[in-house]
């Protein structure tokens, strides 16, 4: 069985192709822009869209314009992915428009309203900037065997150098050019790939409760249990992006040294994304090897990024962690369960059942009014999850109710943080 894959790779532009890129890019955004344009003006006037065949004849049109001779010094195919692009991004916002999930928000600085999940305009000073080239483009690939570099011609830009550090499984159906904010530019091939071998679970099932003291709470169905701590990426540079906004606050915009200022905060931001993805597809990567079943809570992270928890929140990478989980159970065939939103895993003892209501989040440590069992908070709530998902044993062979004593807290969890044992220890 085969599946889409992207594969990405560092390039290394010289100066004459990052100018020649800087072109392609701005010519991109212009034919994005042109074809939301066009859309509004055609809703305003008629009361309905262009098809993307009747815009790309249009911007057929509109290339060859003496006016807009410029358009022509870069490949056509970028410009018509990037009207192709402009009409999935209206796609989306009408299929999420017809759910009932976008709304009108009000500007609180100018007071403007505007619906949610509507195509932007992109702007020039946007971080990120890409071009798609496709098989009709004509790009090729060079690259010998055992050489740590390869190299991408494009057409009207040149021959680009790539640090290859893996092979591509099969001929790339397109390439897309990237420029990030820190200046780093990066080639990303789409190919189709064999499904991976899953690797041999250790664990029948698994329990995991997402928080901010400590990042997962994992319980497994043999009764051994995990604590992952917090990474606080952002907290260890926080130091440092303050100094560079005060930098920024005293210098003027324009000027050269405001650029510089600009491109080290990028790198500084660069470098805490990339400590974020990297823990959480290893994370990611050992919970689903490890076990055959994996038990989830439904999280609405969008609704607590609201709260005044959510730069804890944001720096705990939580989509992230649980959108790659979900990926890598369905590439390794392993079974994954969420369980509902509302379900009080907090509240219920999971030695005896009692609910006791909600408790404040400083409390870590509750003993249960029925069983006089002191639970640990976040040990508790994986062990239920683990139980509504279906997963763990809660009859015994008369029928009558069993509960795991799985989140007692111990001794030397009240006293010190329990330790990550060696699969999680790269955190």
């Amino acid at each position: 069985m085969s599946m889409t894959k992207r594969y990405n790779y560092r390039a290394y532009p010289t100066q004459g192709q990052c100018g020649e890129l800087a072109c392609l890019f701005g010519a991109c955004r212009h034919a994005y822009n042109w074809a939301i344009e066009q859309r509004e003006l055609m809703r305003r006037r008629h009361g309905r869209m262009q098809t993307y065949n009747q815009l790309s004849a249009m911007f057929t049109q509109h290339r060859h314009d003496p006016d807009h001779a410029w358009l022509t010094s870069v490949s056509s195919t970028p410009l018509q992915q990037a009207i192709r692009h402009a009409d999935k991004a209206y796609q989306n916002f009408f299929r999420q428009y017809k759910a009932g999930r976008t709304r009108i928000v009000a500007n609180q600085r100018t007071g403007r309203k505007r619906r949610t999940g509507l195509p932007r305009f992109k702007s020039r000073r946007d971080g990120e900037q890409a071009a798609e080239f496709t098989k009709s483009a004509r790009f090729k690939i060079e690259h010998t065997h055992g050489c740590k570099w390869a190299f991408l011609t494009l057409p009207k830009v040149g021959t680009v150098k790539l640090r290859w550090t893996r092979d591509l499984p099969s001929q790339p159906s397109s390439v897309t050019i990237m420029r990030h904010a820190d200046g780093t530019y990066e080639a990303s091939f789409v190919v189709q790939a064999e499904q991976a071998t899953a690797p041999a679970p250790i664990h029948e099932a698994c329990g995991i409760d997402m928080g901010l003291e400590s990042l997962m709470s994992i319980v497994h169905a043999d009764g051994t249990r995990q604590k992952i701590p917090h990474p606080r990426t952002l907290a260890r540079k926080a130091r440092r992006l303050r100094k560079l906004d005060k930098q920024l606050a005293r210098q003027r915009k324009g000027t050269s040294n405001h650029a510089k200022t600009l491109l080290l905060r990028a790198r500084a931001y660069k470098h805490i994304q990339n400590q974020r993805k990297d823990m959480a597809y290893k994370l990611a990567s050992t919970v689903t090897g490890e076990n055959q079943a994996v038990a989830l809570e439904t999280l609405n992270v969008n609704a607590l990024a609201r709260t005044r928890m959510a730069k804890s929140l944001l720096d705990a990478n939580w989509t992230r962690i649980i959108t790659r989980i979900t990926e890598l159970c369905a590439q390794y065939g392993r079974t994954l369960v969420r369980i509902d939103r509302w379900y009080p895993s907090s509240q219920i003892c999971s030695y005896c059942g009692r609910r006791d209501g909600r408790k404040p989040l400083n409390v870590r440590t509750w003993q249960c009014p029925a069983c006089s069992t002191t639970l640990d908070r976040d040990y508790n709530a994986a062990v239920n999850i683990l139980d509504a998902a279906g997963l763990a044993e809660s009859l015994n062979a008369r029928g009558d109710e069993v509960r795991r004593a799985l989140a007692a807290a111990d001794e030397a969890h009240l006293s010190t943080k329990r330790e990550p044992t060696e699969p999680y220890a790269f955190i």
